[in-house]
């Protein structure tokens, strides 16, 4: 009913405008309005529901050609307000449907001749109008009549004496009438309607790790992306041949050519391109199904695409233009992200061409243009995983991947060789600031040409890396959805010895690892350590942390123990030798040694330092079960980290070095070295959750690094004695922390803790003795006053039997140490020292013994042969013990002469 009530007011509205001038049209318009309301009087006398609704319907309305009629003739007149009138109405009667469709061919002839007229509201008109058919059931299905609608649009585009506004409308309208011809294409042809790409690439205003596409599970897109010729089809439906009739047309134009079908001599090429650049990109199911279609991709838009990149050609007009160069560089982004495994030969010529144009003598322009291709190659997942899998895994094609990683490395490397390095790189620090907080990155108006050069190198070292980290973050990804779908373990399993995977996701990311890691490193680790900028470091260490997890679940253990040692680089200076010996040269007469020594033992921690060793912490926390021999590594840093918090002379870059140890605790400034420092003792409490196999990898690297530093603490200069002695203080710490966090299971634990602590026992530094007779005493005492001695279990006698039999072979085993130290040394000092540990363990836990007797008795006999006073007065003082609160604990066999 609102149709017919708005049909009704443009009907006075006409009939008002031509009553002077027009009389015929006038007269036809007050009798459709006389016809309207006596039908509307007619049938509402018969039912005043039910008949009005029908009698608005858009099939009955089509079905009185009169009211189409008399909006036919308005436009005949040719005047400008009786053709903004008819073309208005028009537009209303097409769009609801209530236009016969025999009434098309009527209809574009009068849009024609309006198309030819100079006003501008009336082309204008005409244009809505010609959109409003594509839009509505009248879409042309016969090539006459499709390309009668075109041609409108395109002589009003290429008319010099059209208006912008109305050449940028058609511009616009025609590129809709494309796009709607394209769809009608994918319906009649019954094509997947999802858009398979997109005309730009992801926006980076945010972290690297959000711009690689997470969602990777590509069973059913890979199925259709690798679909071959068998599942493409050679026949066409009616809209089709229309379709590819209209493509055939744009790349000729596009090419500088002929149109056949259209009737136009030539476009702006950028123009034709910007429409291609869509269709490949929107459409790629009708590229991928439709055989002939295909045909066109292949030898007709890719040779045009090769010629136009070709980079010693000569470009004419246009062609040379930055614009026209980067809608061909999208266009080829767009074949090779949506095509490539249908179309290899044509891709790998592509990517080749896309890759010598980064080291060639190109405008810097045209470098950062080819750099944001291959950026965001880098950052699709999908994209990468496909390319690897189409060229890098196929011996006999190019290995594209790994050349995209040495073009990005080699734009990076640059920086080395600049003159304007140093400003470069604080433009490129700038420019990931800006990101990070969402701003986009831009010069002044103002810029002098040097800024401007500046600017663009920083712009194309700062495109390069990005590039790499969507590399690392697309490995990391295709890692985690290895171990998604069972392909690989997770870190965080219990399991024993690892499995050799077999699957195909797992063996892609090993062999993107095996092929990338070394470039990848060295470029990562080159511009890491000449940014000082608080957002790269960020993004970087992120970088470093992906990669590193990633290698540790596909134990891929040199690059692993490659990204560890490169990212400890980062994380504690100490000043060496050429250093120290340097500062006390230039240190004032009077007060040269105190200088001396406050530089030698002066440990400054930078912002990087900090970041770097919080990303070493995530990474031992993630990797703890899987890291194996790498812990050394790590534990070497932590050692370094450890010296530097009990370093009177240690502080964070804003702090003075010379603040004193009680005012750096006690000031909120060191908050960095509190954090640190909780963060290194929660990694080793956290062993209780490791993997026992796991728990004894990190205690053999312990071991280790204590075995390394002890030669160093009877030989070499001071400094160095000191800090080899304050890693094997570390050790000895960090085995006892082990130890206390899992008393719940500490009999595998047990020998190769002790065992170690032993061996120091035997040394001849006095201090490494000390130290290990104190540990053992920690650590026998920390067993003893666990809960496997605290309440005996209470269940079946053959429970009860087992589980004591277990107890007493912990007692023993924690005993024993022990007896084998006092008997297996000639040291007055270390027999002293055992003896005391004994006494310790009497007075806090005499009660609680009852296997280990035999053993204990034994050493304290052999204290009665003993020439020492020490000895024999530390044996009567444990005999004491005993006498006072232990006999009745002895076991009556024990005490037998």
């Amino acid at each position: 009913m609102a149709f017919m009530a708005v049909l009704e007011s443009d009907l006075r509205a006409l009939s008002a405008e031509a009553r002077r001038r027009y009389p015929t049209v006038k007269d036809g318009a007050e009798h459709a309005i006389l016809k309207v309301l006596c039908e509307l009087g007619t049938h509402a006398f018969v039912d005043d529901n039910l008949q009005l609704r029908s009698l608005s319907s858009p099939s009955e309305i089509a079905q009185n050609e009169d009211i189409l009629r008399i909006f036919l003739l308005a436009c005949e007149v040719k005047t400008v307000k009786l053709s903004v009138i008819g073309l208005s109405c028009l537009q209303k009667l097409i769009s609801h449907d209530a236009v016969a469709l025999s009434a098309l061919k009527e209809i574009l002839s009068t849009l024609k001749d309006h198309a030819e007229m100079g006003d501008e509201i009336v082309q204008l008109k005409t244009l809505q109008t010609i959109l409003t058919i594509l839009q509505s059931r009248l879409h042309p299905e016969d090539e006459d009549n499709m390309v009668q609608a075109l041609d409108i649009c395109l002589r009003l585009l290429e008319n010099n004496r059209s208006s912008d506004s109305v050449r940028s409308t058609a511009a616009a309208t025609f590129r809709q009438a494309v796009a709607l011809i394209f769809d009608h294409v994918v319906s009649a042809e019954s094509l997947p309607s999802g858009k398979f790409g997109s005309g730009s690439y992801i926006s980076r205003a945010g972290s690297g790790t959000g711009d690689v596409s997470r969602s990777i599970n590509l069973s059913e897109s890979l199925v259709h992306e690798s679909g071959g010729s068998s599942s493409m089809r050679e026949s066409l439906t009616k809209a089709g041949k229309l379709g590819l009739r209209l493509l055939e047309d744009l790349t000729a134009l596009s090419a500088s050519g002929s149109a056949i079908w259209l009737h136009v001599n030539s476009l702006q090429r950028s123009f034709v391109l910007d429409i291609l650049e869509f269709i490949l990109s929107s459409y790629a199911a009708v590229f991928r199904t439709l055989f002939p279609y295909q045909q066109v991709l292949r030898h007709q838009i890719c040779s045009l695409l090769m010629t136009s990149l070709r980079p010693d050609a000569e470009p004419e007009g246009e062609a040379g233009e930055p614009s026209y160069r980067r809608l061909v560089l999208r266009s080829v982004a767009h074949i090779i992200r949506l095509y490539s495994s249908s179309l290899i030969t044509e891709c790998e010529v592509f990517l080749s061409m896309l890759l010598k144009a980064t080291f060639l003598d190109l405008p810097l322009w045209h470098r950062i243009l080819v750099l944001e291709v291959l950026r965001g190659f880098c950052l699709e997942a999908r994209t990468l995983r496909i390319l690897f899998q189409n060229f890098d895994l196929q011996p006999k094609n190019t290995n594209v991947v790994e050349g995209m990683v040495k073009a990005l490395a080699r734009v990076v490397s640059s920086v080395q060789v600049q003159e304007t390095s140093e400003e470069s790189l604080a433009a490129v620090a700038g420019m990931f600031s800006s990101k990070a907080k969402g701003i986009e990155w831009s010069l002044d108006n103002d810029a002098s040409n040097t800024t401007v050069l500046v600017a663009s190198e920083a712009h194309a070292i700062t495109l390069a890396v990005e590039g790499l980290l969507g590399v690392v973050f697309t490995v990391a990804a295709l890692t985690d959805e290895a171990v998604d779908v069972g392909e690989l373990e997770s870190p965080r399993c219990d399991s024993d010895l690892p499995v050799k995977s077999t699957g195909k996701t797992a063996l892609l990311c090993l062999s993107m690892v095996d092929s990338l890691w070394l470039t990848i490193l060295d470029a990562l680790s080159l511009i890491l350590s000449r940014s000082q900028g608080e957002a790269i470091v960020l993004e970087i260490l992120k970088g470093y942390q992906a990669f590193t997890q990633a290698c540790g679940v596909l134990h891929a253990v040199e690059p692993l123990n490659s990204f560890l040692a490169s990212l400890c680089k980062f994380t504690i200076n100490f000043p060496n030798e050429a250093e120290k010996r340097s500062s006390a040269l230039h240190s004032p007469g009077s007060k040269r040694s105190e200088s001396s020594f406050d530089q030698r033992d002066s440990i400054v921690l930078t912002p990087k330092n900090v970041q770097a060793l919080r990303t070493l912490f995530n990474i031992s926390h993630r990797l703890h079960n899987v890291l194996g021999p790498s812990w050394v590594l790590v534990l070497e840093t932590l050692a370094a980290l450890d010296r530097a918090i009990h370093s009177p002379h240690a502080s964070t870059q804003e702090v003075s070095t010379g603040v004193k140890k009680l005012m750096r605790e006690s000031s909120g400034q060191y908050s960095d070295f509190g954090i640190l420092s909780s963060l290194n003792s929660q990694l080793f409490e956290s062993s209780a959750l490791m993997h026992i196999s796991a728990v004894k990898s990190l205690l053999s690297a312990l071991r280790q690094l204590s075995e390394q530093c002890i030669s160093g603490t009877s030989s070499g200069s001071g400094s160095a004695s000191s800090q080899k002695l304050g890693s094997i203080t570390f050790s000895v710490e960090r085995m006892i922390s082990i130890l206390v966090n899992n008393l719940h299971r500490v009999e595998p634990l047990w020998d190769q803790v002790v065992g170690h602590f032993l061996e120091l026992a035997d040394k001849p530094n006095q201090h490494l003795r000390n130290m290990a007779l104190d540990a053992l005493d920690q650590s026998i005492c920390a067993v003893l006053g666990s809960d496997h001695f605290q309440n005996l279990p209470k269940g079946t006698s053959q429970n009860m039997e087992t589980t004591l039999t277990e107890i007493g072979s912990l007692e023993c085993a924690v005993i024993s140490p022990l007896r084998v130290l006092y008997f297996s040394t000639q040291s007055v000092d270390v027999r002293a020292g055992s003896l005391k540990i004994l006494l310790h363990v009497l007075e806090r836990h005499g009660e609680k013994l009852h296997y280990s007797w035999l053993n204990i008795l034994e050493m304290l006999r052999s204290v009665a042969d003993a020439s020492e006073k020490e000895l024999v007065t530390l044996g009567f003082q444990s005999l004491r013990v005993i006498m006072n609160d232990g006999l009745s604990n002895i076991p009556a066999d024990c005490l037998q002469v």
